[in-house]
């Protein structure tokens, strides 16, 4: 909650950042260490992040360790709304957008074109089958 009481943005208002450099830097951090990034849909079209790993030091370090040089950015989708003009799709690294269910992956397919590869999942079972697919195709 920001100190003038609101826990969002509203529509059309730039976005309120409520954390320091240092949390900034310890968020990139954490995502120059992982293999992958997951972000599920509402955050996706609430936040528009790009999940990018910001310093250039820890970009090289990745590469030195024959890791790509940004992690796969994951989004999982129930309904395939999705934005085409999201951020995630328009910068550096590797995206996939994991869909539950036909009619997700048709929308989503509808809503971004070819921008990221798709995987649709079945809608049972989704965890254990998101996450098969990500280690027997991603190797993450």
């Amino acid at each position: 909650m920001s100190l003038d009481g609101h826990l969002d943005t509203r529509p059309g208002e730039e976005r309120l950042l409520l954390s320091s450099k240092r949390d900034f830097d310890r968020v990139d951090s954490v995502h120059a260490d992982v293999d992958t990034l997951l972000v599920g849909a509402g955050t996706l079209r609430t936040d528009n992040p790009c999940l990018l790993v910001n310093s250039a030091e820890r970009r090289t370090a990745r590469i030195a360790a024959d890791w790509p040089e940004y992690p796969l950015k994951v989004t999982v989708t129930g309904n395939g709304g999705l934005d085409p003009d999201g951020k995630l799709w328009h910068h550096d690294g590797d995206e996939l957008v994991v869909a539950v269910g036909e009619a997700a992956a048709r929308r989503a397919r509808v809503n971004l074109g070819d921008l990221p590869p798709l995987q649709r999942l079945p809608t049972t079972t989704v965890w254990p089958t998101a996450l098969g697919i990500l280690g027997d195709l991603y190797a993450v």
